[in-house]
């Protein structure tokens, strides 16, 4: 009954787009469930399956990102120099050849 109501107050509202399982809308007040009401204004809103697959790509996306950062270390400078200068000298001698 509740998201009858919450679902009759948006689109009562104004204008509002519903585009698969989000919810873009103007302004709205909702009916919280402890009887408090909450005037929204510019929002989009998901349905409770997609926030939940958004929240849980999230928390795999930060694990993912923490891997990488604990896999990737620092880089020595010694090596940054050597294929600097690596690189100088191969283009060096690209343009020496190629008159």
């Amino acid at each position: 009954m509740r998201w009858f109501g919450l679902v009759l107050a948006l689109v009562l509202a104004g204008p509002v787009r519903a585009e698969d399982e989000v919810l873009d809308l103007a302004r709205a007040t909702v009916t919280l469930h402890d009887g408090r009401t909450v005037a929204v204004s510019e929002g989009c809103w998901l349905s409770t399956p997609r926030c939940l697959d958004t929240a849980r790509e999230v928390r795999r996306l930060q694990a993912e990102n923490e891997a990488l950062r604990q896999h990737a270390g620092e880089v020595p400078l010694v090596k940054v120099l050597v294929a600097l200068a690596l690189g100088v000298g191969l283009g060096f001698t690209a343009a020496r050849l190629a008159h």
